[in-house]
């Protein structure tokens, strides 16, 4: 049963032969990077709605992965992201990843905000913590 919030991003992402292993399941390491299109794609939706032309500079701390069922090929993957805590320099996005209804994969993960320049975790701005909470749990409320 999904745990995500009605505010929660959606993305539908299609499954390549590529990514089975001789199971016909998606390969553990597929997985994550299928968390990584749907995290790419739901930090540039942020990066919009934050008002940015350009992409956040942020980097993943920490990626922690339950394996729930498997996920087959063929067919596709729909991924949920929300953010469950926003910190002053980073924030934690939680993933489902679902196929036929079914959660099979759930990912927490940390993100920094990182200054390039600097290479030092910076603050989250105000317009950029706007964008995090309208896709957070407690938005749903």
């Amino acid at each position: 049963m999904s745990q995500a919030p009605e505010s929660a991003l959606e993305f539908n992402i299609e499954l390549r032969w590529s990514d089975q292993d001789l199971m016909g399941h998606v390969n553990n390491a597929r997985i994550m990077t299928l968390a990584e299109e749907a995290r790419i794609r739901a930090m540039q939706q942020l990066q919009r709605t934050a008002g940015s032309d350009e992409p956040f500079e942020a980097v993943l701390r920490t990626s922690n992965t339950d394996f729930l069922a498997p996920i087959m090929y063929p067919g596709d993957c729909v991924v949920r992201i929300w953010v469950s805590k926003i910190g002053n320099s980073s924030f934690v996005m939680q993933h489902e990843l679902s196929q036929n209804g079914k959660v099979a994969v759930t990912v927490e993960a940390v993100v920094v905000m990182f200054s390039s320049a600097t290479q030092a975790p910076m603050q989250i701005t105000d317009n950029v913590r706007k964008a995090l909470e309208s896709v957070s749990a407690s938005s749903a409320r």
